[in-house]
């Protein structure tokens, strides 16, 4: 499946230069099979050539780190949207049946919406290549932050970290596969153990509900 991606991509797509990192970079963001490490470091290989001078990190900013955190952001917004303006409806009709309520949201929102350290830890997560994006924007979306807001902490994150793994494909060379594919595999392990620690949260709130709702006899 790796494989695959990496020849269609370096084929089809990055051969366009900046564009082409925008638009796979969009694509990722959408598709989840396509690990996030992939495109910035493939295109870091691919488009920075040659040893450290002003030439090589002009064309990591301009071709790799700006194309590809404008891409990611602007496809992070449908999910972001998707959990912003559909996630409640849905929490109110079903989160009841597995102790959910739309107040815990609002809770939970009063709580980490507003600071400026909140809006740091969103930013740092951005960076860290094994943090699900999806995850990210869904929780964005879902404590509803501003928009505007949204845009330029995730366009900040995902700058520096496509400036990190661009810079690792352009220094480690034809090692990129092997790198992406390990990322890809750390990535999915996160995402696992966050959904099975929310299955273990719900399932023990359902449980005390229960116990608090029976009648002692």
């Amino acid at each position: 499946m790796i494989e695959t991606l990496i020849l269609f991509l370096q084929t089809h797509i990055l051969p366009w230069g900046a564009v082409g990192v925008f638009v796979a970079s969009v694509v990722e963001e959408v598709v989840a099979p396509i690990p996030s490490a992939l495109v910035m470091t493939m295109s870091g290989f691919l488009l920075v050539v040659g040893p450290v001078s002003v030439k090589t990190i002009l064309a990591l900013i301009f071709k790799v780190a700006i194309p590809a955190a404008l891409g990611v952001t602007l496809g992070s917004y449908v999910v972001y949207g998707i959990a912003r303006w559909k996630g409640r409806p849905i929490i109110e009709r079903l989160g009841k049946y597995v102790g959910l309520y739309w107040g815990d949201v609002e809770k939970l929102q009063a709580k980490l919406s507003g600071t400026r350290k909140d809006e740091i830890v969103i930013g740092v997560a951005r960076v860290i290549p094994f943090v699900p994006s999806v995850a990210i924007s869904a929780f964005c979306g879902i404590l509803g932050m501003n928009a505007s807001k949204y845009f330029y902490i995730t366009f900040l994150g995902v700058f520096l970290r496509a400036l990190i793994l661009g810079a690792i494909g352009w220094q480690v060379g034809n090692l990129y596969e092997k790198y992406a594919e390990m990322v890809s595999h750390l990535e999915s392990y996160v995402l696992y153990t966050i959904l099975a620690a929310i299955i273990v949260f719900v399932v023990v709130k359902y449980i005390r509900s229960a116990c608090e709702q029976k009648p002692y006899k």
